[in-house]
């Protein structure tokens, strides 16, 4: 199976970013750590947007971006049971519904790096 791109915009209080961040980073990153020992994330980050044409101002929006090694990594994690949870606390952050996207890569650039 080919890996799957997903790209979502989290849609947050701005006045509760700080304490979404630490739930993430409390919770979902420990997931994070095991989907991606195991292969089954490829890459996974979060990023805090400076700017986002789809934000309004009490909102602060977050991207974040995962390839897993293929579509059923995605089911798997959507499904743990520590993400369904973790899933429910973060909702109360998201006066909006995120922007989901998923698909296949199409072309990629990627700069080499130094290997010394």
């Amino acid at each position: 199976m080919a890996r799957e791109y997903t790209t979502i915009v989290l849609h947050i209080a701005k006045d509760r970013a700080k304490e979404f961040e630490e739930l993430f980073e409390n919770d979902e990153l420990k997931r994070w750590d095991d989907f991606t020992a195991r292969g089954r994330f490829v890459e996974a980050r979060l990023i805090r947007c400076r700017y986002s044409a789809l934000a309004s101002e009490a909102i602060q929006d977050y991207v974040l971006q995962v390839v897993t090694a293929d579509e059923d990594a995605h089911h798997e994690h959507d499904h743990d049971r520590g993400f369904e949870d973790y899933n429910q606390r973060a909702d109360v952050f998201q006066p909006e519904e995120p922007t989901v996207t998923f698909g296949d890569l199409v072309f990629e650039r990627k700069a080499q790096t130094d290997p010394s």
